[in-house]
C-alpha cells in the first residue's frame, strides 16, 4: 500500500528550505548464519520530519547502505488535463537527485490503490482506449525532457508503471488485459526514450500471489515485466500483524510462485503499534526475520525498499484513511496505527528498536557503506 505520493508536499518544502533500548538479539535463528550482501541491493522510503530535513534525512539514510530510493508521483498531480503539464515536482527531482549517492526509482501511477488517477478529461475510459495510451505516451516523453541531468546521470534506473494494481483489477480478466495493452506501450515508449537499460514494471500486493485466480492473472502480465515487483506488509485482514515467522514461508511463496525475473519488495513495512498487535520489538524482530528470508533468497530478491524512514505526523495520517475510504469502517482505528507506526525511527527523530536491528543486520552482512 503505497502512501509515498502523499509524502510528496513534504518533500517539497524540505528540500527547498535545505541550505530506545537494546534489543533482544533474534536475528540468526541458531545454526544459521549471515551471508555477505553480495549485489543486494537496500532501499529506503526517505521521509522529512520536523528534526530532520528531506536532505539529512537522504544522508542518514545513505550512511547505513541505503542505495535505492523512490519517488511516487501520480499521473494526474503532474498532468491535471491532457497537454496540461505541471512540472514543479519534476523540475525538484531533476535538481536534487542525480548529484545524490543512491540510485532513483520512479513509481508513476496512472493506476494506484484506490484507482485509477488519470488526467480529468480521460477520467472513466479503459486504459486501453489509444486516447489514454496516446496521452501517457506524451506525458512520458513530456517527462523525459524535463530529466537531462537525471537521464545522463545513470541515477535512474527503475521505472514502475502503476502500483498495487491487482487491488483495482482485481480477478476481473478485462481489465487486467487492457492494462497489459497499456503497459506493453508504455513499456516500449520508456525504452525508446529511456533506453533497455532501464527496468520497467508494475507493482503488485504480496496477496495476489496467495489467491489462486488472482495469482494466475498476473502470471500472465508477468512476461512483459522486467521484474516481479511487490509490496509486503504482512497483515491480517484486521490490520493485525501476522508473525514474524510467517516471512520465511512468504518468501518461499514468493520465489516459487515467480520465475525467470528477478524479485523486488518496492515497500516492505511491519507496524509498531499494540493496536496491531504488535511492538518495537516485534517489529524490530520482523526485520531480522526478512534478512534471514532474504539470505536464503539472494540470487531471486535483488532489492527491498523498507517503508518508511520515520514515523509520519497524525493529520497526515488522518487524511490518508479518508483517502483510502476507511473512515467508519470496523478496522478505521487499526487501519490508522499500522500506517502511523510503519517507521523505523518515531515521528521525533528517536531511534526505535527496528532501526537498532537494521543496523545490526547490516553490520553482520558486511554492507557496504
Amino acid at each position: 500500500m503505497s502512501l509515498r505520493l502523499s509524502s510528496i508536499s513534504i518533500f517539497l518544502l524540505g528540500f527547498l528550505g535545505c541550505g530506545g533500548g537494546a534489543s533482544l538479539d533474534t536475528s540468526v535463528p541458531p545454526g544459521q548464519s549471515s551471508v555477505a550482501q553480495g549485489n543486494r541491493v537496500l532501499g529506503m522510503d526517505v521521509k522529512e520530519v520536523p528534526a530532520a530535513t528531506y536532505a539529512s534525512a537522504y544522508n542518514q539514510a545513505v550512511s547505513l547502505g541505503v542505495r535505492e530510493v523512490s519517488v511516487s508521483l501520480d499521473w494526474l498531480l503532474l498532468e491535471p488535463t491532457v497537454g496540461n503539464y505541471d512540472d514543479t515536482i519534476a523540475n525538484i527531482i531533476e535538481s536534487f537527485y542525480p548529484q545524490q549517492n543512491a540510485n532513483l526509482t520512479l513509481v508513476l501511477r496512472p493506476l494506484d490503490t484506490p484507482g485509477p488517477r488519470l488526467p480529468a478529461d480521460l477520467t472513466g475510459l479503459a486504459f486501453d482506449d489509444p486516447a489514454v495510451i496516446n496521452a501517457f505516451e506524451n506525458f512520458l516523453i513530456h517527462l523525459h525532457s524535463i530529466f537531462p541531468s537525471l537521464n545522463s546521470s545513470g541515477k535512474l534506473k527503475w521505472i514502475h508503471v502503476g502500483n498495487e494494481i491487482d487491488a483495482n483489477l482485481g480477478l476481473d480478466a478485462t481489465k487486467w488485459s487492457q492494462w497489459q495493452t497499456f503497459f506493453v506501450a508504455a513499456k516500449a515508449k520508456i525504452e525508446s526514450l529511456w533506453g533497455a537499460g532501464i527496468e520497467v514494471s508494475s507493482i503488485i500486493q504480496f496477496s495476489a500471489l496467495t489467491n489462486r485466480d488472482s495469482k494466475n492473472l498476473y502470471l500472465n502480465l508477468l512476461p512483459d515485466l522486467d521484474s516481479a515487483v511487490l509490496t509486503y506488509y504482512p497483515l491480517n485482514s484486521d490490520f493485525t500483524v501476522r508473525s514474524t515467522f510467517s516471512i520465511e514461508a512468504d518468501f518461499d511463496l514468493m520465489a516459487n510462485s515467480i520465475s525467470g525475473k528477478p524479485i523486488l519488495l518496492q515497500e516492505c513495512g511491519y507496524p509498531s503499534s499494540s493496536v496491531n498487535n504488535s511492538s518495537e520489538l516485534t517489529q524490530a524482530d520482523f526485520i531480522s526475520a526478512v534478512f534471514n528470508a532474504w539470505d536464503k533468497y539472494i540470487s531471486r530478491i535483488n532489492l527491498i525498499d523498507f517503508s518508511w524512514q520515520y514515523d509520519v505526523d497524525e493529520a497526515t495520517v488522518d487524511q490518508w484513511v479518508i483517502d483510502f475510504g476507511m473512515s467508519g469502517q470496523a478496522n478505521e482505528n487499526s487501519f490508522k496505527y499500522y500506517l502511523w507506526t510503519l517507521g523505523l525511527s518515531n515521528y521525533d527523530a528517536s531511534e526505535k528498536l527496528a532501526l537498532q536491528r537494521l543496523r545490526e543486520e547490516l553490520q553482520k552482512r558486511s554492507w557496504i557503506k
